[in-house]
């Protein structure tokens, strides 16, 4: 998560808590200030229930995002973490992405590729979606991609590879111009 984002949910969490305070005490029917808007006054009288209703509910909101905020250890864009004898280890998605790329692309005729990956109780699912070279026997080379993919992210990151799905999306039949 961008530090912008993070800033702005702890300010709308800080703002939460003092609206859920102020409605919580003006549902007590403390008055605050003669000034207290009226969206404040109608919680005052019968409506003491459903000012404590609110007030709490905000409250218990505010203070739920204020500790995801301060809470956060993992950064979201890691995909994995493990503990090691001397410290935490943390792999971003970007690296596991670059790691299935780099396996992908050094299959002879593939062109290009687009990834996503998701860390899952049974291991890392891959899947790839690809460009391929024209002339190529797409299933041969797409279950070359998978072994190769599945190998070299087992023996880089040290985790076992759950599936690894391949989405042939186009062939790149635009022969490359030779100049003379």
């Amino acid at each position: 998560m961008h530090w912008l984002d993070k800033l702005l949910i702890f300010l709308a969490a800080l703002v939460l808590v003092v609206i859920g305070v102020t409605v919580l005490l003006t549902g007590l029917g403390i008055n605050l200030a003669e000034t207290v808007l009226t969206v404040y006054k109608m919680f005052l009288g019968p409506n003491m229930v459903y000012g404590l209703v609110v007030g709490g509910l905000l409250t218990l909101v505010g203070f739920y995002l204020a500790g995801r905020w301060l809470g956060s250890s993992r950064d979201d864009n890691d995909l994995l973490s493990v503990e090691s004898e001397y410290g935490r280890i943390r792999i971003s998605e970007q690296v596991i992405k670059a790691y299935v790329e780099k396996a992908a692309k050094s299959v002879d005729g593939i062109k290009d590729v687009n990834t996503k990956v998701t860390n899952q109780e049974d291991g890392l699912h891959i899947f790839i979606e690809a460009i391929t070279k024209a002339d190529v026997k797409t299933r041969d080379m797409a279950k070359v991609v998978q072994q190769r993919v599945a190998e070299f992210v087992e023996d880089t990151v040290g985790t076992k590879v759950a599936k690894v799905e391949i989405h042939i999306a186009k062939v790149d039949a635009q022969p490359k111009s030779r100049l003379n």
